[in-house]
């Protein structure tokens, strides 16, 4: 399945995934009318409300920032993630707001996880990436997953980067191990399904033994 790129709820952008219904959509911008008792004050530069235009729900921002609802701003995992990988990925979802470096890393072991179920050792991050160049990795997938794991690496290395209050770079992560994702596992996946599918088995087998040859 290909993954849909993901867009983060983003204060005045006219389009992103809902933090609701978690569809991209378009996205309404308007001003509320600030009330306090039976006064009426008008608008307000720093209250915006926003609404879906697949589920029609409202969001709320207060100088820039989403306050309701309580919005996880990173993408949901690949379906086709293992699911022992997906856990790492959803816990590192759930401390992204509080912990961008704890985040980072937990998807740093997400790759490394990775590298294991496409058959690598595991033990060196570094080395089994070069094994999978060496098999014919893409190399904008190449570049992806060195991202990931020097970020994820830096991240947990004082001076190296500072991730503390980056949630920004952080968010980036998620959607690297969904395209490495959906590059490794998912393409191949439906390729092989549709291949079992069109080719009779007999034609199949001829282009086996064809390759063999």
């Amino acid at each position: 399945m290909h993954q849909v790129p993901y867009t983060p709820p983003t204060y005045l952008l006219d389009g992103f995934n809902c933090p609701f219904c978690h569809a991209f959509s378009t996205q309404h911008w308007g001003k509320p009318y600030l009330v306090a008792g039976q006064n009426q004050y008008g608008p307000s530069d720093l209250y915006w409300m926003c609404r879906c235009n697949r589920c029609g729900k409202w969001s709320f921002w207060v100088e820039g920032e989403l306050k309701f609802p309580q919005a996880n701003l990173a993408p949901t995992p690949n379906v086709d993630l293992p699911e022992e990988i997906a856990a790492d990925f959803e816990e590192a979802r759930a401390i992204l707001q509080n912990s961008p470096r704890g985040a980072s890393a937990l998807l740093r072991l997400c790759i490394q996880k990775l590298c294991v179920h496409l058959k690598q050792p595991g033990k060196n991050i570094n080395d089994d990436i070069a094994t999978l160049v060496q098999l014919g990795l893409p190399i904008k997938i190449q570049q992806a997953l060195d991202i990931v794991r020097v970020v994820g690496n830096n991240a947990v290395h004082p001076g190296q980067l500072d991730l503390k209050d980056d949630v920004t770079t952080a968010t980036q992560l998620f959607g690297l191990v969904n395209i490495i994702t959906d590059a490794l596992i998912s393409q191949p996946k439906q390729i092989e399904a549709m291949y079992s599918s069109v080719i009779p088995e007999g034609q199949r087998n001829a282009i086996e033994k064809r390759d063999k040859a």
